[in-house]
């Protein structure tokens, strides 16, 4: 006759509590399979809901398997055996988390600094004590100007944002007077060393005299995000000023949660 101490047996208990009443207490289920090993002798499987599960299994074929039937303990309510494949779903095994809705913000920003860029010249080399004076922004050339090109840089105001996508932006352009009528064409830009660097689309938007008019510039919404400001590159001449919301943008745009 073989003693066994009683200590012993009390280690070996399962220390899983009991099923509180009204707990699930079947004798088998059928589990989400996720993994096969030893030849099929081992079966990783998901039971209502819980994390995979190593269990040991009856031998059969498992390609292909989505499901198992478990036999479950119905004292403990844990699983301790996969008894084989189950007839394969017909809908979903999981239902899809939904996808949750962004959250939708307008902001107005405006730009850290503004100027022009004259071919051969340098930045701010233009019309220095006319109009706007340093700030403005112009495009084409006038007389021996030579080409010129304004750009807005609004620094780290648009990427700050954090925004996932921008639905619309608008940008107010005035002119300072240089001209009663222009056609002002906008791109993308990065304010480098040797000038505007453009990038990407451009939006043309007439503007009359000194008063505002609103561009859409939705379509350089892109360049935005990554950074880029906004440069006038049309080759008709004339300016818009840099000050007083000329050249502020208002975006209204999604940030995913």
């Amino acid at each position: 006759m073989v003693a066994v101490r009683v200590l012993d047996l009390l280690d070996s208990v399962p220390t899983d509590p009991v099923p509180r009443a009204g707990a699930d207490r079947s004798a088998t289920v059928v589990g989400v399979v996720s993994g096969v090993s030893g030849g099929g002798t081992t079966v990783s499987v998901s039971v209502l809901g819980s994390d995979p599960v190593p269990l040991p299994a009856t031998a059969s074929v498992w390609t292909g398997v989505q499901t198992a039937y478990v036999l479950m303990d119905t004292a403990t309510g844990r699983p301790v055996h996969v008894l084989g494949p189950a007839p394969a779903p017909v809908g979903a095994l999981e239902a899809e988390a939904p996808q949750a809705e962004p959250t939708v913000f307008t902001t107005t920003v405006t730009p850290s600094w503004t100027g022009t860029w004259r071919d051969d010249r340098g930045w701010d080399q233009w019309n220095l004590d006319r109009y706007g004076g340093r700030s403005d922004l112009y495009q084409g050339s006038q007389g021996a100007s030579g080409p010129l090109a304004g750009l807005a840089d609004y620094g780290r105001a648009v990427t700050s944002l954090e925004a996932a996508r921008v639905t619309s932006a608008d940008l107010v352009l005035v002119g300072n007077g240089s001209r009663a009528h222009l056609d002002v064409v906008v791109q993308a830009a990065e304010r480098t060393s040797t000038g505007p660097s453009p990038t990407g689309p451009t939006v043309t938007a007439t503007v009359t005299g000194t008063t505002p008019a609103v561009a859409d510039v939705t379509p350089l919404a892109e360049g935005l995000l990554a950074g880029t400001g906004l440069a006038l590159v049309g080759s008709g001449y004339g300016g818009v000023s840099g000050l007083g919301g000329s050249m502020a943008l208002t975006l209204t745009y999604e940030v995913a949660r």
